[in-house]
Order: C-alpha cells, then structure tokens, then sequence
C-alpha cells in the first residue's frame, strides 16, 4: 500500500506566518503575536479556510480556490486574496516568471494538486483552451462550452486539450 505524503513548505513572502503543501491546502504556522495589551499571545497551527472566488474585476466568472493572508498587519486591516494554484505552482512546480499562467493540466479548476499544473506563457496557454468569440460571454455560455470539451473528451475526439484529426 502506498502512503501518500504532503509536503509543506513556507509561502514566498509569508515565511513563519504560512505554508503551503502540494496537495493545495494552506495552513497558518504556529507562532506568537501581539496581543491588545502588548502581551504575547499564542496562535495554534491551522488549516486555512479555502473559498472558490466567483468574479474578477471585469465581472466573469472564475472558478478558481483562493485564500486570505495577512501580513502581521493590525487585525483592522484588510488581508490579501491569493489564487492557491498560483501559490502551488510558484512552491512546488517552479518560479513563476513574468506574465506566467498556471494551467490546471485536468481542467478541474478545484484540484489545485502540483502534479496538475504547468506554468505557461500567455500565449500558449491561449493555444490550449477553445475561444469563444462573443464579448459578452455569460455564465451559460461558459457551462455549455465546458460541457461540450467533456463530451469530446469522453468520445475521444479530443486529446489532452487538442482536437484528433482524422
């Protein structure tokens, strides 16, 4: 039987404060901080809670699993949103240059695992996913172009993400 091991290594940026393992989960590392009064208070190691984010600034959908950190700024603050499969992919998979996309290899945006993803140039990840032309793209639009790359997939027709010529 083989046991499968996570590994956890410190997030860039976050070191001390957060981890990060291959499987995608995050965890906050347990350390001290300064409580009201001054005092040091105790942070116990935990595992972060995960959300899928629904819209980008320009309003379409992502379905990607982001997470907030803080950075030892006051509590008051706001925290920051980052995409988990971009912090995966800058530990595990390779330092993500500039204008780098992280493509998610199964298509399952909620598997977020290291061995799913490659780190890509903008235009070549262009070349792996099918366009839809239409500017005003909807959620609808989206469900139904996904679910027509299933069906091609699951006939054969499609292979990784490239079209079978026969």
């Amino acid at each position: 039987m083989e046991l499968l091991v996570e590994r956890w290594v410190p997030i860039h940026g976050y070191e001390g404060r957060y981890e990060i393992s291959d499987f995608g989960r995050v965890k906050s590392v347990q350390r001290f901080r300064r409580g009201r009064a001054g005092s040091m208070v105790p942070v116990p190691e935990k595992i972060m809670l995960l959300s899928v984010k629904k819209r980008s600034e320009t309003g379409r959908t992502l379905p990607y699993v982001e997470v907030k950190l803080r950075d030892g700024s006051p509590r008051n603050s706001c925290c920051k949103s980052f995409l988990v499969h971009r912090l995966v992919a800058q530990a595990f998979v390779g330092e993500l240059f500039e204008g780098a996309q992280v493509d998610h290899i199964d298509g399952n945006h909620s598997n977020n695992h290291w061995g799913n993803l490659r780190v890509l140039s903008a235009k070549d990840h262009s070349l792996l996913h099918p366009c839809i032309a239409d500017k005003s793209r909807n959620y609808k639009m989206q469900v139904s172009a996904q679910n027509k790359i299933v069906q091609l997939r699951a006939s054969g027709d499609i292979v990784g993400r490239r079209r079978v010529q026969k």
